[in-house]
C-alpha cells in the first residue's frame, strides 16, 4: 500500500470524531481500497507510476471535506452508546474480579470451618471455663450449605445456680464451594429445652472467619440431664435437632 493511501486516509479518519476505533480502521482500509484499485487501473492503462497514485488520491477529494461528511454518517449517539456499554463491560468485569477475590481470600476459612473448626474458630467467639466436649451433628441444605454443631459445655455459674446450669453450644455453617459465602446462618436458629415448659435464657455471639460463620449460644437456664432442641425455618428449608448436653463433664447434684 502506498504512503500516500495511508497519509490520506489518516487525514480523513482525524475528521471523523463520531466514529470507534474500530470503526475508523475499518473505514481507513476502505479508502485506501478504493485509492488502490482506482491506481491499479490507472497502471493498467499505460500511466506512470506516480502519475497514477497521484490522481488515485486527489481523485478523492479534500480530506476535510471527506472526513467531515463522512462523520455525520456516524451520530454522536452511537459513539456514547458504545462507550457505555464498554463501561458496563468493564465495570462487569471489575466485579468478577472482586467477587474472586473475595472468594479466594476467604476459601481456607471455608475448608477449615469444615476440618476443625474448634481450632479455628474466631478469638472473638468466647470459650467457658468448663471443658469443650467435641460434637459432630450436620445439617446440610439444598443449595450446598452446611451447618455443623461442633462443640458443647455445661458448667454451674455461681451467678445462676439458683436457675439452673449454663450451658455452651458451638457451631459453624459454611458452603461446600469454599469460595461462596453460604446463605444459611446459625444465627436464626431457635433454642429450645425440649419440654419447653421452661423459659431458656439465651444470649449469643458470632463472627466470620473467611467464607464461613461461627457462632456460640450461651444458654443460662439448662436444667439437670436437659439436652437442647434446635429448630431452624428459613429460606424454605425447616429442621429440628435435639443436642445431647455433656452432662457427664458435671457433677450433677
Amino acid at each position: 500500500m502506498h504512503d500516500r493511501f495511508h497519509q490520506y486516509s489518516h487525514n480523513v479518519a482525524q475528521y471523523v470524531r463520531h466514529a470507534t476505533g474500530k470503526e475508523k480502521a475499518a473505514l481507513r482500509k476502505e479508502l485506501e481500497d478504493h485509492m488502490e484499485d482506482h491506481a491499479q487501473a490507472l497502471l493498467d492503462g499505460g500511466f506512470p507510476e506516480e502519475h497514477a497514485y497521484r490522481v488515485a488520491v486527489e481523485s478523492m477529494g479534500d480530506p476535510e471535506t471527506v472526513g467531515k461528511a463522512l462523520n455525520k454518517e456516524y451520530p454522536l449517539r452511537w459513539l456514547i452508546l458504545s462507550r457505555l456499554v464498554w463501561l458496563a463491560v468493564l465495570v462487569a468485569a471489575l466485579l468478577l474480579v472482586l467477587a474472586l477475590a473475595h472468594g479466594l481470600k476467604g476459601a481456607a476459612g471455608s475448608l477449615e470451618a469444615r476440618q476443625a473448626p474448634r481450632e479455628h474458630h474466631p478469638a472473638e467467639v468466647q470459650l467457658p471455663d468448663a471443658e469443650l466436649v467435641p460434637l459432630d451433628f450436620t445439617q446440610s441444605f439444598p443449595n450446598g450449605d452446611a451447618i455443623k454443631f461442633y462443640a458443647a459445655a455445661v458448667e454451674l455459674d455461681e451467678n445462676y445456680k439458683d436457675k439452673g446450669y449454663v450451658g455452651h453450644l458451638y457451631a459453624v455453617s459454611y458452603n461446600k464451594n469454599p469460595l461462596r459465602d453460604p446463605l444459611h446462618y446459625p444465627y436464626v436458629i431457635d433454642t429450645l429445652p425440649p419440654s419447653q415448659e421452661e423459659t431458656l435464657l439465651v444470649s449469643l455471639e458470632g463472627n466470620n472467619h473467611g467464607n464461613a460463620q461461627y457462632h456460640h449460644w450461651i444458654l443460662y437456664t439448662l436444667q439437670p440431664e436437659e439436652n437442647v432442641m434446635v429448630q431452624y425455618d428459613r429460606f424454605g428449608t425447616s429442621f429440628t435437632l435435639e443436642v445431647p448436653m455433656p452432662w457427664e463433664e458435671v457433677s450433677v447434684p
